[in-house]
């Protein structure tokens, strides 16, 4: 799994764990695999059970061009009549889509299909409705609108869907209503006053004509007429249109018409006005909904006020500006006006008379009938008003519940009952810092490793179970594990180790002394030490094991406990080897000196000169004289014996062992303090054939 380093000792490449060992690992904790993979179907499943089925349904709506542009002119045989625009409010994309989620229109939904009898669950409906319905554009140039909403069957969601299709639709069409309507009552005052006054001027003009007995108004040159005439028109038009200004602004300045729609076609010749106007009906018409069902100080309803207040003043500003620059004309167009005059002056008295009452009757006219095409324009918007939207899609979808979704479920339980176990056991194997394999130490050191044990657990019986008075105590398994022609790996790393030890032993120089110890308590010197003594015993070779821990003589339980041992010997109470020397039953080239009395003092005897002298006596009887010495973690026995025998072997259990202390191993050697130390790794995990070689091949039946 990871890349391999160089070593700074041995030149070689420190192992990582790689696939195959941790494949191995896995097979190893099976149990874990399928405890996670029963625990997560098990949820999976439970979920799966208790969660209802959800269906989704999808429509697509167009909202239509006619709806989308900001102005729609009509063209008649009259240019001011083309001039003066029905005026639409302009609609963008997401402002639609945005009513189409809102809690406003979802509660007429809810209420148009009988979901709710009060406000109070109307409105909790709504925002459950609201939580599963999106509302998405087709892409940033399309007019398509593409609803989605899931609900617990597919008939429900289809009439949630059309409902709020419709809801759409008809809260649309009653706005544009309201404002045609408000459009018609003001024509309607507007005309009646006019068609009053006009009355009064034709009265007038016959009344004068009559007193005064004219015929033939025309007194003046054609030339001067037509430049009075024209003058006068562009005075009328401009004076029409700063009476229109002045009466909107009226109505903006008017307390008691602070909530009424103004005019949104009022002749006024500005678009920026007529877009205002437009917005300022909106946003009132927006605000009268909302009162609906809520009071004044409603945080919502003061906000739309304030901003309805905003736009009242830029409406007021706007048409201020519009009156002051009309003025400005009207001055100029007067004075030219007055130079016509002038050069008229010569006409009689009842023609200038008859002149200015015209000139009033003509004004009247105009506006007439400007507010008759007006009310037309405005008749035709409200005998014809398109919807606003085409369905592209009817609600529409698969008849398999959306969710959950069964088989998603179950491989991701699947996935997160395999991932789980094998991100814990490579997390754990990450975090280990011991010593796990042979190249751990080869990494940090250049003592040389003799051999590998592989781990081998036995059961023992619980204590608990022996207590009960029916219960057959069981003999404990012997911790003996080599046997003559047995074939499995621990056999065959001891075998391993034998040769090791024969080959560093076959010099010259007669080596024979051996201690077996280790740095902590449950490294498994003493398994390791039988072992190798019954090994080298089952070879024929010439044996002594010597159990020199006198602490806790583990291996002397082994063998066999005995009256006299090596704790007798050194104090003294056994006069001469043989008497503390034992052979075993079954090797008979093997021989046991166990402990014997425990002392209480076992450092103060192993100082006694007569351990040297029992090594020097018992040399040269035996090939390989092995002695099991306590831990050397704050111990000073192996220290003593060491000092006596010809090599160290040191037991390093996997698992248990750190890492870093491996080099305090080799700071010792070069210390002096172990003679040539070598090691022995214990407890090793085998991965497959990882571990040694392998030793798939036949051995024969003579087999040592």
């Amino acid at each position: 799994m990871n890349a391999p380093q160089q070593s700074k000792y041995t030149g070689q490449s420190e192992e990582f764990l790689t696939i195959q060992e941790f494949a191995q690992i896995c097979l190893n904790h099976l149990t874990w695999f399928l405890v996670s993979l029963g625990l997560a179907l098990t949820i999976a499943t439970y979920y799966l059970s208790t969660s209802p089925d959800m269906y989704t349904r999808e429509a697509a709506v167009l909202i239509k061009s006619e709806t989308m542009g900001t102005v729609v002119a009509q063209k008649t045989g009259n240019t001011d009549f083309n001039n003066m625009a029905l005026v639409q409010e302009p609609v963008s994309m997401p402002n639609v889509m945005r009513q189409y989620t809102s809690l406003t229109l979802l509660t007429d939904v809810v209420r148009r299909l009988g979901l709710a009898e009060d406000t109070t669950g109307a409105t909790k409906l709504a925002e459950g409705i609201r939580g599963r319905l999106t509302a998405t554009q087709d892409n940033e140039q399309s007019t398509i609108i593409n609803l989605k909403y899931v609900d617990y069957t597919p008939e429900q969601a289809e009439k949630v869907l059309n409902a709020i299709i419709a809801v759409y639709n008809e809260r649309w069409l009653h706005e544009k209503s309201q404002m045609a309507r408000s459009s018609a009552r003001f024509i309607n005052e507007r005309l009646h006053d006019v068609e009053k006054d006009l009355g009064k001027v034709d009265d007038s003009i016959s009344t004068y004509k009559k007193a005064h007995q004219i015929t033939d108004p025309e007194r003046v040159s054609d030339l001067y007429l037509q430049r009075q005439s024209e003058s006068e028109a562009d005075i009328l038009k401009l004076e029409n249109q700063i009476s229109q200004a002045h009466y909107i602004l009226d109505v903006l300045n008017d307390e008691q018409s602070r909530h009424q729609l103004l005019p949104s076609n009022a002749g006024i010749e500005n678009p920026e006005v007529e877009a205002q106007i437009g917005l300022y009906n909106k946003q009132l018409l927006r605000l009268k909904n909302n009162l609906v069902g809520t009071t004044t100080q409603n945080p919502i309803i003061l906000r739309q006020e304030a901003e309805l207040t905003d736009i009242r003043e830029n409406i007021i500003s706007s048409i201020g500006n519009q009156i002051k620059a009309l003025q400005m004309r009207l001055l100029s167009m007067k004075s030219y006006n007055e130079e016509a005059k002038a050069r008229v002056s010569s006409s009689p008295e009842q023609a200038k008379r008859l002149l200015s009452v015209e000139r009033d009757q003509k004004v009247k006219e105009s506006l007439y009938l400007y507010l008759l095409q007006k009310k037309e324009e405005n008749e035709m918007s409200m005998t014809y008003t398109p919807i606003p939207t085409q369905i592209i899609d009817m609600p529409h979808g698969s008849n398999f519940p959306s969710f959950p979704n069964r088989s998603s479920t179950l491989l991701a339980a699947l996935l997160g009952g395999l991932l789980l176990p094998m991100v814990i056991l490579f997390v754990r194997v990450s975090l280990d810092n011991t010593v796990r394999t042979k190249s751990d130490i080869e990494y940090r050191t250049t003592i040389p490793v003799i051999g590998e044990v592989p781990h081998f657990a036995q059961r023992k019986q619980k204590s608990w179970l022996r207590q009960l008075p029916f219960q057959k105590a069981k003999p404990q398994p012997s911790p003996i594990l080599v046997q003559h022609a047995k074939q499995d790996l621990v056999n065959e790393a001891f075998r391993l180790i034998r040769s090791n030890l024969e080959f560093m032993s076959d010099n010259s120089e007669h080596k024979s002394l051996y201690i077996i110890t280790s740095m902590y308590a449950g490294s498994g010197k003493t398994f390791v030490s039988t072992n190798l003594a019954v090994a080298l015993a089952i070879k024929g070779r010439r044996v002594l094991f010597i159990d020199g821990d006198m602490r806790r003589a583990s291996a002397s339980r082994v063998f066999g406990d005995r009256t006299l041992g090596l704790a007798d010997y050194l104090a003294e109470k056994a006069d001469s080897t043989e008497s503390v020397i034992y052979q075993h039953e079954d090797y008979p080239s093997l021989s046991i000196m166990p402990v014997g009395t425990t002392p209480p003092n076992p450092t103060e005897l192993l100082s006694s000169p007569r351990l040297a002298q029992l090594l020097q006596e018992v040399r040269p009887q035996y090939d390989f004289v092995l002695i099991d010495c306590p831990m050397t973690e704050n111990l000073a026995d192996a220290s003593i014996i060491e000092h006596l025998v010809d090599r160290t072997l040191y037991v390093v259990r996997a698992g248990l062992f750190q890492r870093k202390l491996v080099g305090s191993l080799d700071a010792n050697v070069r210390n002096g303090k172990y003679k040539n130390l070598s090691i022995i790794l214990n407890a090793i995990q085998t991965y497959g054939h990882k571990y040694g070689y392998y030793y798939g091949y036949y051995y024969g039946r003579y087999y040592s």
